[in-house]
Order: structure tokens, then C-alpha cells, then sequence
């Protein structure tokens, strides 16, 4: 559990990673983000056979099916160390998660995303630019491709519009309630790489509001949306989590036992994808306008 006093002492590895001409110190610092996620039912067997090694198994709800967590993050502020020494930054972007949730052992059938230590099998990470994508495939093998979100941000609810090329994969709506809990928990990240199953611990700091129920998932036509049909997703989630403040470290992964390749949806090669976000009585706002230069 992460200490705000000690957050940015980093006392672990700092390997150096290479992706593309770039080379990068790990761990990444991730200082502002905007994240709200969704808890929902599943088939377990379906769960069961997307997951490529046997040191992870999926977490049983009290009536026995599996969980999967869909996640909604905008990066404002990711730097770290280049290889020579000197500071470097990421665009921002646009990024979300879905992940089966998994237990490294036998487990209670509980909401695990409760407990000290929330674990993940990432089955999709679709993100908004091509160099998070190329980064994230090299270093930790999460099955990334780029795509386009479109955000919503209101008083009552969170929306984000995820699709590629006009075909749409999913919609997540959460409507955030209840109190504000400090969320000190590290969340565990599993990948395979070069045929070994890859655990990653990143720290987290933030605050949250944790309600059950409070969303809907739709899922759309793409491809990976059909994939998501075939884990028999419920489009209700047993709980939601909206983030005030959220902060987090990337750090190396390291093998944790062997594991099949496991292979995400590739999708085309494409420098950015689109990211907008719309509040209020305003049209959705293109976040790469004022964040990068014009192309």
C-alpha cells in the first residue's frame, strides 16, 4: 500500500526499455489521470479459457461466475527518465481496460476489486496513440491497438464511446455515488511476453467514490466487441469506482511462470486515434488540438 509521503521514492528496478529509436528508464510516472471503472458478471469457463497460463485462475462472484473490469482512463502527465539521463514526456491519451479479474490462488467468492491487492488479466488495452501502443506491446506485452474515445463528463454520469474506424465496441456509463475513500491499493497487472506469464505491480494514489451497481455497458459490432459477447458479459455492473484524483506508477514486469502467447486484437497502423471530451452545454472538445501541434 502506497504511503503519499513515500509515493515518488521509487526503490525498484529502473531497466532501460527500448521502443522504436526511443529508449526509456523505467518506471513510467503517471502524475494525472482521470479513471472511472465498471465490475461485471461473466461466464467463468468462458473466462477460464482467454486466460493463458494456470498460475491465474478467474475470481468467482458469490454466485460462482467470473468478473471482468472494464477501466476508463485519460493520461494528462506521463514522464520519465530517458536513457541519457534527461527528462521525457508522452502525449496525453486515452486509454481502456478490460481485464478479467484473476486470483493467484484459491480465493472467497468476493468482490476482489475490494481487497488489498485487485489482480487483472488484460484481455484488450486500447489506447489513443501509437507510441503508448508501441511502448506498451514492447515492454509488457499488453494487446494494445489504437482506437478512438469519446469522452462525456457530468454532474451525474461518466460516459466514454470507445470504437475504431466508425465501428463501434463499447459504451460504459457509470453514475458515481457514495463516499470518498482514500485508494492507496497497488493493482496488479498480468501479460504474457515471450512465453512467460508477466506480473506487474503498480502503485496507485488517489481518491475514490465506490458504489454497487450505477452503469451500463453496451457493447457494439466490432470484432472485439464479439469477443466481449462471447464472455457473456453482463451489460449491468455489480459496482462501479469513480476517481476524484488518481496517480500511478508503470514499473517492469517480471515473469512469474510460463504461459501460451495470448493474442488481443491488432488493429491497423495509425499515429493517433481520436480523443474527445465533452462536458456540459459545450461540443466534444479534440484533446489533441491543444496538446500537440498542428499535422
Amino acid at each position: 500500500m502506497s504511503r503519499r509521503s513515500d509515493f515518488y521514492r521509487w526503490q525498484g528496478p529502473r531497466p532501460v526499455i527500448a521502443t522504436g529509436d526511443t529508449q526509456v528508464r523505467l518506471p513510467l510516472f503517471y502524475h494525472h489521470n482521470d479513471v472511472f471503472t465498471s465490475v461485471h458478471a461473466a461466464s467463468y469457463d468462458a473466462v477460464a479459457a482467454e486466460l493463458p497460463s494456470q498460475v491465474i485462475r478467474p475470481a468467482r462472484w458469490a454466485d460462482g461466475r467470473a468478473l471482468v473490469a472494464v477501466t476508463a482512463f485519460r493520461y494528462h502527465a506521463v514522464t520519465w527518465t530517458a536513457g541519457d539521463g534527461s527528462a521525457s514526456s508522452l502525449a496525453p491519451y486515452g486509454e481502456i481496460s478490460v481485464a478479467a479479474v484473476v486470483t493467484a490462488g484459491p480465493a472467497r467468492r468476493v468482490l476482489p476489486l475490494l481487497s488489498s491487492q485487485p489482480r487483472g488479466f488484460v484481455l484488450h488495452l486500447p489506447v489513443t496513440t501509437i507510441e503508448a501502443r508501441d511502448g506498451g506491446i514492447a515492454g509488457w506485452g499488453f494487446p494494445k491497438f489504437v482506437a478512438d474515445m469519446d469522452f462525456a463528463e457530468d454532474p451525474g454520469f461518466r460516459r466514454v464511446r470507445l470504437s475504431e474506424g466508425g465501428s463501434p465496441i463499447l459504451t460504459l456509463t457509470v453514475h458515481p455515488r457514495g463516499p470518498v475513500l482514500a485508494d492507496r491499493r497497488p493493482l496488479v497487472a498480468y501479460t504474457t511476453l515471450h512465453g512467460e506469464l508477466l506480473q506487474t505491480v503498480i502503485p496507485v494514489l488517489g481518491h475514490m467514490q465506490a458504489r454497487f451497481g450505477g452503469g451500463e455497458l453496451l457493447l457494439g459490432d466490432h470484432e472485439v466487441a464479439q469477443r466481449l459477447r462471447r464472455l457473456q458479459l453482463s451489460c449491468a455492473p455489480l459496482a462501479v469506482f469513480s476517481y476524484l484524483d488518481h496517480r500511478s506508477i508503470l514499473p517492469a514486469g517480471r515473469p512469474v511462470g510460463p504461459a501460451r502467447d495470448y493474442h488481443g486484437y491488432a488493429g491497423a497502423d495509425r499515429a493517433f486515434g481520436r480523443l474527445t471530451v465533452s462536458y456540459p452545454d459545450t461540443p466534444p472538445l479534440d484533446q489533441y488540438a491543444a496538446a500537440l501541434p498542428a499535422q
